[in-house]
């Protein structure tokens, strides 16, 4: 059954935890269910209700009816501020100020509160449990032209506890106090905001560095190409071309008799499948080494690997102790630790 608390406030200055407040509970229906006074530290776990209001102190508000040309809805609001600054006492910086809508004669209902206190006892309120759903002034609360208006909503409840409040009250969303969740809960999506941001810019980055490490590949590729016109298929480039240099230098500026570029070519054309995930390259003693990096798709069956090296008179051996690492050397050479294929 949902239940309203309607809450007859003492003046704002003296709201605290122990602060004696009359209250009315309510039905659906708007049948009085309980009523008393209680402090206000004791009043939300004794008297639970679904929607609470408050009622303002007769000298804690202002309330006037103001007349105001036909204004869009968003300038109405500063319609309204133009018009109390002129007619209240304090600065309008320092109230709260809400209005209700432009009526057929032009009339705007506009109330304010002295800010500094509205906020504080507001936040008082809701520390003590209670979350308010309106901030009514007791003109408000009250018939219009009622006789007690200067007077404090009182006990015994009588019908001036069920008047209707408006739809509009001093209980603005921007005014509402920050409670520590809902602290918690702005920090943690900023920094939510902030890791997704970070993570993107590491996506990026990332992206970035894999571009322009694929470039400075193929510029090496295409330079090892261009200074070696011989080679057919760069495998590693940096291995190459240095031994390109090497032969060069012993055949005083001729290519001469070396193995490592056969064994090499015989390589690229048995394991066609690693193209671009060759990690490093070792030759030495008619042996060549390559250690490939994770990515490749080998062929499921390795019979058809040591078919294709017989074909360039390869013996292709892999690495069982070291992960991604295959070798090839001459058939019939002899290999000492390796076994054969």
């Amino acid at each position: 059954m949902k239940t309203r608390l309607r809450l007859a406030l003492p003046p704002l200055a003296a709201i605290g935890p122990e602060s004696a407040v009359p209250f009315a509970v309510f039905d659906r229906a708007d049948r009085l269910l309980r009523s008393g006074e209680l402090p206000l530290a004791q009043l939300a776990a004794a008297v639970p209700a679904d929607e609470v209001q408050a009622i303002l102190h007769a000298d804690d508000a202002v309330v006037l009816a103001i007349e105001l040309p036909p204004l869009p809805a968003k300038r109405l609001g500063e319609a309204v501020q133009a018009s109390v600054e002129p007619l209240a006492l304090s600065d309008v910086a320092d109230l709260c100020i809400a209005h209700g809508p432009r009526g057929p004669d032009g009339r705007v209902t506009v109330v304010w509160a002295e800010r500094r206190a509205l906020l504080e006892a507001w936040r008082r309120i809701d520390a003590a449990g209670l979350k308010l759903a309106a901030i009514a002034p007791l003109a408000l609360a009250l018939p219009e032209g009622d006789p007690r208006a200067g007077k404090a909503l009182a006990l015994p409840v009588d019908a001036l506890w069920h008047a209707p409040l408006p739809r509009w009250s001093l209980a603005r969303p921007e005014w509402r106090p920050a409670t520590q969740t809902r602290r918690w809960h702005s920090a943690a999506l900023w920094a939510g905001a902030a890791a997704l941001l970070w993570t993107a810019g590491l996506h990026i980055h990332a992206a970035q560095l894999r571009s322009e490490a694929q470039r400075l590949q193929s510029a090496t590729e295409q330079a090892v190409l261009a200074a070696f016109p011989s080679i057919p298929i760069v495998i590693d480039p940096v291995q190459q071309a240095r031994s390109q240099r090497d032969m060069l230098r012993r055949g005083a500026g001729a290519a001469g008799g070396d193995d490592f570029l056969p064994l090499a070519l015989g390589a690229a054309k048995v394991l066609d499948f690693a193209a671009g995930h060759v990690s490093s390259l070792h030759y030495e003693q008619g042996k060549l080494t390559l250690v490939l990096t994770e990515g490749y798709t080998p062929p499921s069956n390795e019979t058809a690997l040591h078919q294709a090296a017989a074909v360039q008179s390869l013996a292709l051996v892999k690495d069982e102790q070291a992960p991604h690492t295959w070798r090839f050397q001459r058939a019939g050479a002899r290999s000492s630790g390796e076994a054969r294929p």
